[in-house]
């Protein structure tokens, strides 16, 4: 009985998520692509509560930022804010990122759906790619591509580059020490982030 009502509040929870995260990244506010001032944006998000956004200007400067975000959850369960922290990349931390990814085919990396033995799931974390230049985006995705569990023998090639692609900003500032610092400071109340409700006492 109380698996169950945990199943149905969670349910609850995603139905409620999917309304709100249609003003999410407005709420985030991430850069707006302007083809005067820039050269290229990447963004990696890691399901739906971290963005890495790393720009390169046509001027030769960099910028970017990680910002970790939170939904919160009232008695009933209903989200009601979106709780963020934003932190400065460092601009030379960027300019080094942004080479290092372009040699690591960040550009050029298809989607998962589009790719053949590479495998998707409901559940678990999906971590999602962008390319904003010369007035388009483009965008892939892969679940758990770091997860040893379900690749298991045969890595597919894409998987590798999106694992290299991690471990390059992984070795700047690792992501999830970064999310759980955020996420730990949090005051007492319900959260919900990814597929994961927490309850601080």
């Amino acid at each position: 009985m109380k698996k169950s009502f945990y199943i149905l509040v969670l349910v609850l929870l995603i139905t409620n998520f999917l309304t709100a995260q249609n003003d999410w990244k407005t709420e985030l506010k991430l850069t707006e692509y302007n083809s005067i001032l820039h050269k290229r944006i990447y963004r990696i998000q890691v399901d739906n509560y971290q963005i890495v956004e790393l720009t390169e200007f046509k001027s030769g400067k960099f910028n970017g930022s990680l910002t970790n975000t939170i939904w919160k959850a009232n008695r009933k369960h209903h989200i009601n804010k979106l709780i963020t922290q934003k932190i400065k990349i460092p601009n030379l931390m960027v300019e080094k990122l942004i080479s290092d990814l372009l040699k690591k085919d960040f550009e050029n990396i298809p989607d998962c759906k589009d790719t053949k033995n590479c495998i998707q799931g409901l559940d678990g974390t999906t971590i999602s790619f962008s390319v904003i230049k010369s007035g388009t985006e483009w965008n892939y995705s892969y679940w758990e591509p770091e997860s040893d569990f379900y690749y298991k023998d045969d890595i597919i090639p894409e998987v590798l580059k999106v694992r290299e692609i991690l471990k390059s900003i992984n070795s700047e500032f690792d992501l999830w020490e970064n999310f759980t610092k955020f996420r730990d400071r949090l005051p007492k109340g319900k959260y919900f982030y990814g597929m994961t409700l927490m309850e601080k006492k």
